[in-house]
């Protein structure tokens, strides 16, 4: 109860949380909402109104329900008009469309994303207006680098909506883009686009687009410092992401090596950065503590410091997140008040809430508020358990306690999300951490002083050095043995996990035996669903076509065996890898010719199947068609329908995504003329068949 008064913008978040979560699952009448905001509001003005005493302790609850019943039907509607907010008007409509950049181009490995904003439409009629927000993949070229926040560009291009769950466990892409507000994707080739001659609409209405486009020159400003310093290849790409939260050239082999080892948080700028940064003003600041004037002058520079990296670091989520919850901090403290920390979290996660309700969904937010919380409350108890007076000894120690206390608090959410965990987070982050720590500073030096021949030269050699030197050791923690364990869990051991930390913390402080109970039990229930789940893998026989438009992968499950077919591993891991996790497979065992698959050929559980590759039919042709139950068309077949059921007949047809829209629409019409089910993983999703 205590912990409550202390602490309003938790009962503030608490309220306002019921009615987001409400908002994704149950669709309320606005006239629904608005009566219920009035009538809260009446009884939440009546509690105020109140003035006998015994009345007012009588009626002393009518304040906190109405004030949550009030702030859940206002998280609701501020849902319902982010939705409203962004819809999309040209969907599935081929046309020249005038689109405004979002945020700078982002590489991936074959396109440029950008996240960009319909302006205009032109078309055999004229022009429109037209609005909606989407990302469009532009074929890799050169010019695509020079685009910036806030330029035009014209692309003749369909925009069309992304692709929901395709995949069994699989990511669900359109309600990920959808809750950032975003409806629709298209591809534009090389030819399809250009730069438009309108000049970016910055002015008084649109402050904001040009706060981000100059954050977006700012930090390839002090890139290009990076590389004029000689600093090159993945030197250059964690130094990037380590400093201003650049990430587009981070290699997916280094990415894999810092996720396994439970150092991808120092590759995103966020609270350890922005902690940095405020440790570093709040030294250098450290004599203007005499007056009152000054305190109040501190408090006011390293505001403007903080919100300055900010801007540098091109204003991402998670460094806006962070800096505003140091901002709380600098003045509470600042300013002479007793600073409640759990208060300032909280009002800060309150405040972006409000701000955008979808944020509550997004991972990082997720993870970089347990984090905290988890840093806040653990790490002063774990601390004691190790006293020493050795300075060294007592730093590392307390490296090692915070590492415990963030993952407390955060495995959770990792084996929820990635079904891994790194078994090596200690020995990583007592490496990860101080040289980070030193890169960063070394980073300001160099950008200070850049100007300086000899000196930052001096600065560049250490840096680069520093950076070859984490890359090496976070490298090579992930080539120990055992470096990771795989483990699942679905979203009710989620909750049961975080219900038995609660319990189990709250026992180290109340000494209660109900809720030492309550908590062991919580634990049995996240035990018990694991041991359920892997007696399901054990007993479960399947096989899966999986949707990917580049590959085949063709499963095939047999209690807990994983066997494989395509022709690209790396893909596979990245589509269906979440399945396997989630499901507790083994490790895929990638298959061209065993005892029961040969050459496309299958014989599974008194089954036959044929996995078609383009040349298996070229010149074949045969008296009896070869009977089967299963025939997979993948690999962009090319051989006509009719050809292929001439020398197969199958009970169905399954078509995989890889096949042209054009191709599989004529291979469904003819199969359907001879009577033959068939199935499109595009349309569809992917093909599971489960066996007795």
């Amino acid at each position: 109860m205590d912990f409550l008064l202390r602490t309003p913008f938790f009962r503030l978040l608490l309220a306002i949380i019921p009615g987001i979560v409400l908002f994704q699952y149950v669709q309320l009448p606005p006239s629904a909402l608005y009566i219920t905001g009035g009538i809260s509001s009446v009884f939440v003005l009546i509690s105020f109104l109140i003035r006998k005493s015994n009345f007012q302790f009588k009626f002393r609850w009518l304040f906190g329900v109405s004030m949550t019943i009030f702030l859940s039907a206002l998280s609701y509607v501020l849902c319902l008009n982010f939705e409203k907010n962004h819809t999309f008007s040209s969907l599935n409509e081929h046309a020249v469309c005038e689109v405004e950049l979002e945020a700078a181009p982002v590489e991936k490995a074959k396109s440029y994303l950008c996240k960009v904003e319909l302006v205009q439409k032109y078309d055999s009629t004229g022009n429109e207006n037209t609005y909606g927000h989407a990302i469009i993949y532009l074929q890799k070229d050169s010019s695509v680098r020079q685009l910036l926040l806030g330029d035009r560009l014209l692309v003749d291009a369909e925009f069309k909506s992304p692709d929901g769950v395709q995949n069994p466990q699989g990511f669900d892409y359109a309600r990920y883009l959808r809750r950032q507000g975003i409806l629709a994707t298209a591809y534009v080739p090389t030819g399809k686009w250009q730069k438009s001659k309108t000049l970016p609409a910055f002015s008084m209405l649109h402050p904001l687009k040009y706060i981000y486009r100059l954050a977006g020159m700012s930090r390839n400003y002090l890139l290009d410092i990076y590389r004029t310093s000689g600093i090159r290849g993945d030197e250059f790409a964690v130094l990037a992401a380590l400093t201003l939260g650049f990430t587009d050239e981070l290699q997916p082999d280094l990415l894999k090596s810092y996720s396994a080892t439970g150092a991808m948080h120092i590759l995103s700028v966020s609270g350890l950065h922005v902690g940095i940064v405020y440790a570093v003003i709040l030294f250098l600041l450290g004599f203007m503590n005499k007056k009152k004037w000054q305190r109040v002058m501190r408090v006011m520079l390293i505001i403007l410091f903080l919100w300055a990296y900010a801007f540098i670091t091109g204003l991402s989520p998670a460094v806006l997140r962070a800096t505003l919850m140091f901002s709380f901090v600098t003045v509470a403290t600042g300013m002479g008040w007793k600073s409640k920390i759990y208060n300032n979290i909280f009002a800060s996660a309150f405040l972006l809430l409000l701000f955008n309700p979808n944020l509550i969904f997004d991972i990082g937010f997720q993870l970089s508020y347990s984090a905290v919380l988890s840093i806040v409350f653990f790490q002063p108890q774990i601390s004691t358990w190790f006293v020493t007076s050795n300075k060294l000894l007592k730093k590392s120690w307390d490296l090692v306690a915070v590492s415990l206390a963030a993952q407390l608090g955060t495995a959770p959410f990792v084996l929820y999300y990635f079904h891994q965990f790194p078994n090596f987070f200690l020995l990583t982050n007592l490496v990860a951490i101080p040289l980070s720590t030193i890169i960063i500073y070394l980073a300001i030096a160099l950008l200070i002083i850049s100007v300086v021949p000899y000196l930052s030269v001096a600065i560049a050699f250490l840096l680069n050095w520093s950076l070859w030197l984490l890359n090496y050791l976070i490298v090579g923690i992930q080539n120990l043995p055992w470096s990771i364990s795989t483990i699942s869990m679905d979203f009710r051991q989620l909750i049961f996990a975080f219900i038995a930390i609660a319990f189990l913390s709250a026992y180290f402080f109340r000494k209660n035996y109900t809720i030492l109970t309550a908590g062991l039990v919580s634990i049995l229930l996240v035990c018990g669903m694991y041991s359920f789940q892997k007696y399901k893998s054990l007993t479960t026989s399947k096989f899966i076509v999986f949707a990917d438009s580049r590959v085949p992968i063709i499963n095939f499950v047999e209690r807990g065996r994983n066997y494989v077919f395509t022709t690209d591993t790396a893909q596979s891991e990245k589509i269906a890898g979440a399945f396997w996790k989630s499901n507790l497979l083994k490790s895929p065992e990638y298959i061209d010719n065993t005892s029961w698959f040969n050459d496309g050929f299958a014989s599974f559980h008194n089954k036959r199947f044929i996995i078609l590759k383009d040349t298996l039919l070229k010149n074949k042709t045969t008296n009896q068609p070869l009977q089967v139950d299963y025939l997979v068309l993948s690999n962009r077949v090319k051989p006509k329908m009719e050809q292929i059921l001439d020398c197969i007949q199958p009970m169905m047809v399954v078509a995989d995504k890889s096949i042209s829209k054009w191709y599989t629409s004529n291979a469904r019409k003819v199969c359907e003329s001879r009577g033959i089910t068939f199935w499109s993983v595009a349309e569809k999703g992917a093909f599971v068949v489960n066996f007795k």
